[in-house]
């Protein structure tokens, strides 16, 4: 398994599937870590790109950064052959993260009409404040499978790793 992120550099080849973990950075738990790791114990082999957009350290007061990080972001999800998106937690809403949802999931419809439902790997903790607004939005974007909620983050986060593992599983026997 490869990870990316804003501070690396790799290109993923034709062989790689690629997964973006969308969701909240700012005022989050680094969740991100933890689906990585969870990732990790079940991949031996590099052909899993993972994209991390959250950085070890954001540089806040260089005036570019915001657009260097959203550039990255939007290039990356562009190439995800996987949308991920975790809400979790936090003190922020994460409005972000509401916009990169209703994009990406038409997005994924529109780059792959046959399959896009099992690229698609969408969980909400208990504790999120937009928790009805994910599961209305998700809804109205039919056949599109929500990891829901569990009572307990780590729970979610084991159940969340499990669907991005599932779809790699599918996309790698559908192209090998």
């Amino acid at each position: 398994m490869i990870v990316m992120t804003p501070d690396t550099e790799y290109k993923p080849t034709e062989n790689d599937v690629c997964v973006f973990l969308a969701g909240g950075i700012t005022g989050c738990p680094d969740w991100q870590k933890e689906i990585i790791k969870k990732l990790d114990d079940r991949c031996d082999t590099a052909t899993l790109v993972v994209m991390n957009p959250r950085r070890e350290n954001f540089p806040i007061h260089d005036p570019h950064a915001a657009r260097d990080q959203i550039t990255w972001e939007y290039k990356n999800l562009e190439r995800a052959d996987i949308f991920s998106m975790y809400f979790c937690e936090s003190v922020s809403d994460q409005p972000i993260c509401m916009y990169e949802l209703g994009r990406n999931l038409l997005r994924m419809q529109m780059r792959f009409p046959a399959d896009w439902q099992n690229r698609i790997i969408i969980s909400v903790e208990d504790g999120y404040k937009r928790k009805q607004d994910v599961l209305i939005q998700t809804d109205h974007a039919l056949e599109v499978d929500v990891v829901l909620t569990q009572p307990c983050p780590e729970v979610l986060m084991d159940y969340h790793a499990a669907y991005i593992w599932k779809a790699y599983q599918k996309l790698r026997r559908f192209s090998g």
